[in-house]
């Protein structure tokens, strides 16, 4: 591996080399602090409020461009960029000479009233410019639903959305320069192949950051020092990191290790490797499991996805994580990786109490295998959150149920979030319904004894009845929906 003391990014037009404690700031910090580039606001310092969004191209597509994509700049560190470009709000427009050729984002934005106060109007330009990225790329039309799913993570207390909703709708796709042709540069490109193959640690004093570019390497760093800590999209840590309540003086990113970016799939299983981001997995799951494309379409806002990790979901543990239900049922494993060999873990056997794994101080997590649904298998997840989009769950549940042609169960798996330390599966239920004809009845009947099963804590999410009752009256929904599909 080679030691440095820099890490390299591209900030608009311009090449920047990072140093010493600096590669642990947070990017937005870095943009307005040292860059002069005020654009990109820091309100919540939680990715919440989408004032800090910035476009972020990590990765060269099919077409040999840059792929530019919104992230929430305030959570994300330095070191979590080598080798990328970042464009921010100052970049969007033209500059020619004196004169400003706004975006046709911008333009509209101008053109439907979409700015009040201004605040958080970079943050909605960079998604709406994320937006446009993505669906003209595709050759596909805006439409009002789009707008709002890609408007998610970025709050508006002035304005209201309705101009800035009208503004997005409004944009002529034609006049659209995207931003992967307009900064491509074959240099460039050259120059971030060159850093990604290359493994990097940086030596800061007590603190050190490893970007190995084998699964080897890391293994090996791993064995050697067990205090290192894996950081995925950095969406949970650097929130907390942010907030003073922890440091990470020993981090290790596998971003630059191309294996553990892949999603295969063959007749039994889909493999999602440890850096497959929440994005890139809802992409690919919606035409495998619609269930779980649904669910990830309100898990969080663009911002978060694109950078956040299913594999960083499943090990942060927490008992409301929206993916770990549909895991839990589909038996998915997790692929446990050391020097000493490989091993999987049935997800339910991963969580031993909150916040407690199966995890040995020197494995690492590869990656997760996810048996496909069978004939006649069929899946239902759901979810409860004071806010539709971008919130925390107070309770999620899941159902996966194989069914005979005579509509009696052969296989059933159940689970819920919010009720316990960790999400859990729910054996007892699942062995009176397996073997029992598929009735509506029959599931009212087996959520009744959910008061013996679970004990959910009351909190500022949700009091312990109101859980209760939102699993009973889950049960009654997967009855319901899931009959009309018999």
């Amino acid at each position: 591996m080679k030691n440095t003391n820099t890490i390299s990014l591209k900030i608009n037009e311009q090449i920047r080399e990072i140093s010493g404690d600096k590669a642990f700031m947070p990017l937005a910090s870095f943009l307005r602090n040292d860059e002069s580039l005020p654009g990109t606001k820091v309100v919540c310092a939680e990715g919440d409020c989408g004032a800090c969004t910035v476009l972020l191209a990590k990765d060269v597509g099919e077409d040999g461009k840059l792929k530019f994509l919104p992230v929430n700049s305030c959570i994300l560190p330095l070191y979590l960029v080598n080798g990328a470009q970042v464009v921010t709000v100052e970049g969007i427009a033209k500059t020619k000479g004196m004169n400003i050729d706004l975006h046709e984002v911008q333009q509209k934005m101008v053109d439907c009233n979409g700015a009040q106060c201004g605040y958080c109007t970079p943050g909605f330009i960079c998604s709406m410019v994320g937006a446009v990225e993505k669906i003209k790329s595709e050759n596909k039309t805006i439409t009002e639903k789009k707008a709002k799913n890609y408007l998610t993570g970025n709050l508006c207390r002035c304005t209201g959305y309705l101009p800035i909703i009208d503004a997005m709708t409004s944009i002529d796709l034609n006049q659209v320069t995207l931003l992967k042709d307009r900064y491509h540069s074959d240099e460039w490109i050259k120059k971030v192949k060159s850093i990604k193959s290359q493994s990097v640690i940086m030596s800061l004093g007590n603190k050190k950051i490893y970007l190995p570019t084998t699964l080897e390497e890391a293994l090996k760093l791993k064995e050697e020092d067990h205090s290192i800590k894996l950081i995925g999209g950095s969406t949970d840590v650097g929130v907390v990191v942010n907030k003073g309540k922890i440091e990470t003086p020993k981090t290790m990113a596998l971003y630059h290790i191309p294996a553990l970016k892949k999603i295969t799939s063959d007749e039994s299983y889909i493999n999602v490797g440890a850096t497959v981001s929440l994005s890139e997995f809802e992409n690919y799951i919606e035409t495998h499991d619609i269930e779980m494309a649904k669910i990830l379409r309100i898990f969080a806002s663009p911002q978060i996805k694109n950078q956040a990790t299913l594999i960083g979901n499943v090990v942060n543990a927490s008992p409301i994580a929206d993916t770990i239900p549909f895991l839990m049922v589909s038996d998915a494993l997790v692929q446990l990786e050391s020097i000493h060999g490989k091993r999987e873990v049935v997800l339910s056997n991963f969580f031993l109490g909150y916040k407690k794994l199966e995890l040995k101080p020197n494995e690492i997590v590869t990656g997760i295998k996810i048996p496909r649904l069978k004939k006649n298998e069929y899946s239902k997840l759901y979810k409860v959150s004071m806010r539709k989009d971008l919130d925390i769950s107070a309770v999620t549940f899941a159902a996966r149920i194989q069914v005979d042609d005579k509509r009696v169960m052969t296989d059933v798996k159940l689970a819920l979030g919010g009720v316990a330390a960790t999400v859990i599966r729910l054996p007892q239920i699942e062995s009176q319904m397996k073997g029992v004809k598929f009735d509506p009845i029959l599931f009212e009947k087996v959520s009744l004894d959910l008061d013996k099963i679970v004990s959910p804590l009351s909190d500022l999410r949700a009091t312990k009845e109101y859980r209760l009752l939102v699993a009973k009256n889950f049960f009654k929904k997967c009855a319901l929906e899931m009959g009309r599909s018999l």
